[in-house]
């Protein structure tokens, strides 16, 4: 396996998983970007980022996973998990060549479907999901009160 798989399956379906249940659109009259600029320079930040690793742990208790971290770790433990996760999320942005910086890429081998979670980013993004690995997460995702949606791009 190599980072082409990765390629791949980025311009395959996309699905979020996303704190919010729809997608806001420009001509809403909210102001979504406030609340995202706060949520993501608060301690709140946190408490979504725990959400997010929740439903990562709860998928690797379902499928295999393997990481991309300059070269696959296969079925990296939870702890391992936990710690990159919380890495991400505690990175000094002028901290060059810091790998932290850098989304976690998890794979689900045997499934062909790709899971990607950005710092700084209230969104987990899901390429090439089949129905059955969909009806799961869906579920997973519930659980941590978060959302599970198409992609609109």
């Amino acid at each position: 396996m190599d980072t082409e798989r990765i390629d791949r399956l980025l311009e395959t379906a996309c699905y979020i998983i996303d704190f919010l249940p729809v997608t806001v659109e420009r001509e809403m009259s909210g102001q979504f970007f406030d609340v995202e600029n706060y949520l993501l320079n608060s301690k709140r930040y946190l408490v979504l980022k725990d959400r997010f690793a929740a439903v990562i742990l709860k998928v690797m208790c379902y499928y295999h996973v393997s990481v991309w971290q300059k070269e696959w770790i296969d079925r990296p433990s939870p702890e391992w998990i936990d710690y990159r996760i919380d890495q991400m999320t505690r990175a000094s942005e002028d901290s060059e060549e810091n790998d932290s910086l850098d989304p976690l890429n998890l794979l689900l081998p045997k499934e062909d479907v790709l899971l990607v979670f950005h710092k700084d980013s209230l969104t987990m993004e899901v390429y090439n999901p089949p129905e059955s690995v969909q009806a799961i997460l869906e579920r997973i995702v519930s659980s941590e009160g978060l959302f599970w949606r198409k992609s609109c791009r």
